[in-house]
């Protein structure tokens, strides 16, 4: 698949069969991650790649823990349904984190290259055949210090989003782009 191909194919997948996604994808989706563009004045990003099927539910649930007690109406909403899946079932995430940094201006830095990580990742997913997507309410779990250390996430280092992937039965076609969309201004 050419390079365009994959941004233009990528999608929000949220429902996964469940398959184990081998390691060679796995390290594959990682490794196009840490290639990703960024500023090293924003300090390091960091990828954690999960397939542990009993860490992944334990960062779900936490998501929802964290999500019921956050005084905010819709997340208290969602995390008391008992079917919603913050990481919707997927085998496979990589959480992106980066190093905490004081000045705001750094931080915004940082957050853009854990972005840029993340896009990189989706690409190559959809390149392997893969469905995936860019959450960032499951970053919430990481609060709980269990699942922060059981996912081995650097001391200091603040989680931005994770990436979940994997084999999927979506077969909801892409949106459509124009050929000339209107947002685009060439001066």
């Amino acid at each position: 698949m050419e390079t365009m191909e994959a941004i233009r194919n990528r999608k929000s997948v949220r429902s996964y069969t469940g398959e184990e996604v081998n390691a060679e994808d796995v390290r594959a989706v990682a490794k196009a991650g840490n290639m990703a563009a960024g500023t090293p004045m924003a300090g390091k990003v960091y990828l954690n790649a999960i397939t542990d099927r009993a860490l992944l539910a334990r960062i779900s649930a936490a998501t929802k823990q964290v999500m019921g007690a956050s005084g905010v109406p819709m997340l208290e909403k969602l995390a008391s349904n008992d079917n919603f899946d913050p990481m919707y079932g997927a085998p496979a995430t990589v959480v992106v984190s980066t190093d905490t940094a004081a000045d705001p201006n750094t931080q915004a830095m940082a957050t853009m290259n854990a972005a840029c990580a993340g896009q990189n990742m989706l690409v190559a997913a959809t390149e392997l055949g893969l469905g995936s997507c860019f959450l960032m309410t499951p970053a919430m779990a990481f609060a709980v210090p269990e699942v922060r250390e059981a996912a081995k996430v650097p001391e200091g280092a603040q989680v931005q989003c994770v990436i979940v992937f994997g084999a999927t039965d979506d077969t909801e076609p892409h949106k459509a782009y124009p050929e000339e969309p209107e947002n685009v201004f060439y001066v």
